[in-house]
């Protein structure tokens, strides 16, 4: 019995130095997973490219909304009674076109009387020379018969201008886009009757950065599109450039845009409008892949030998692919464009350019 107990020890004895040996071999490989790995020695590959200067292409985009070149209101020149206004929203109308008139039948009998008194005011100016003529009547008398005729006649040109002023005139050529009168309704003065709008040429207004705004010339063409009609682009030309800039110096830049193709773009219109500037002086550039913008001032990894430094720059126009560095950089430095991510201050570095 006594054997049987010792051996029973024994065996418990195995098996806890066996758990014991295999948890301290487990612990042994998790403190090796574990260890921290000294990378600073290990290189990290990467892409590089050299600084180079030329000339930049800079397109900026600038959104705007179309507006119409010409858009007038249509007032009435003599108030009164609208007697006929003959137009409907959407009716196209010409420059000086009769759109209605207002009431002038007191007038036009006014008229007919100046009329027949201008007929016998212009007999009795006749007869008054004639016997002055012949020694017949003073000379006074002659020229009072001249005022009457002369004043009468005045009075019929102003009735006649009157009458004229009754009529309702389209300003400018256009659409009728507002109507706010009927016929019968009193007119007065400054109240539009309605408003017409010409969109066979639209207006885009941008601004544009000083530093570019010089590089603009009236005349110059730009690209203009809208998520209205994908995929195509119409020519807005540069017609004003603003002497003067506002306080966070943007010019103001007028483009027009002909809409002749059955005015098929409409004011109110959001558009973006391109312009492609080329610099005459030549600049330095990256790719704009080797910028990085982590901290508060973008910078770059610049090449030493077998190892990188981080180099703040100042960057200037970004166009589509490159990057023009106003400063930080000289011509021939060499920075990194790919595996940035991995590197830091003083990282060593293994170069796989293609």
């Amino acid at each position: 019995m006594k054997s049987k107990i010792w051996i029973a020890g024994l065996v418990a004895i195995v098996v806890v130095a066996a758990i014991s040996l295999t948890l301290l071999l487990n612990k042994k490989k998790i403190n090796e997973a574990n260890r921290v790995v000294d990378r600073t020695k290990v290189p990290v590959s990467v892409t590089t490219q050299k600084v180079f200067s030329g000339k930049l292409a800079i397109v900026t985009e600038l959104p705007a909304v179309l507006r119409p070149v010409e858009e007038a209101n249509v007032y009435v020149q003599t108030p009164g009674i609208i007697s006929s206004l003959s137009v409907k929203l959407g009716d196209n109308v010409t420059k000086g076109q009769v759109l209605g008139t207002t009431d002038s039948r007191l007038t036009e009998l006014n008229l007919k009387l100046a009329e027949l008194s201008k007929e016998k005011l212009a007999d009795d100016y006749k007869r008054a020379k004639e016997l002055f003529e012949g020694n017949a009547t003073t000379e006074m008398n002659a020229i009072n018969a001249g005022f009457n005729f002369n004043s009468t006649s005045i009075q019929v040109d102003q009735i006649r201008q009157q009458i004229a002023n009754a009529k309702i005139i389209a300003p400018i050529s256009g659409i009728v886009s507002v109507k706010n009168f009927s016929a019968g309704e009193y007119a007065g003065p400054g109240v539009p009757l309605a408003s017409v709008v010409n969109t066979h040429q639209l207006k885009a207004t941008v601004f544009v950065d000083e530093r570019n705004v010089y590089l603009l010339k009236n005349g110059q063409v730009a690209a203009i599109d809208t998520d209205v009609f994908p995929g195509r682009e119409f020519a807005g030309i540069v017609q004003f450039i603003s002497p003067k800039g506002d306080e966070n110096h943007n010019y103001q830049v007028d483009l027009l845009l002909s809409n002749t193709d059955n005015l098929l773009l409409k004011a109110g219109t959001h558009v973006t409008v391109r312009f492609e500037f080329s610099p005459e002086a030549e600049v330095l550039q990256i790719p704009k892949i080797a910028l990085i913008q982590d901290r508060e001032e973008p910078y770059v990894f610049v090449v030493k030998g077998t190892h990188v430094e981080s180099r703040s720059i100042v960057t200037g126009a970004r166009p589509d692919k490159t990057i023009e560095v106003v400063s930080g950089l000289t011509v021939g430095d060499e920075v990194v464009i790919s595996g940035q991510i991995n590197l830091t201050n003083g990282s060593l570095i293994t170069i796989v350019n293609k």
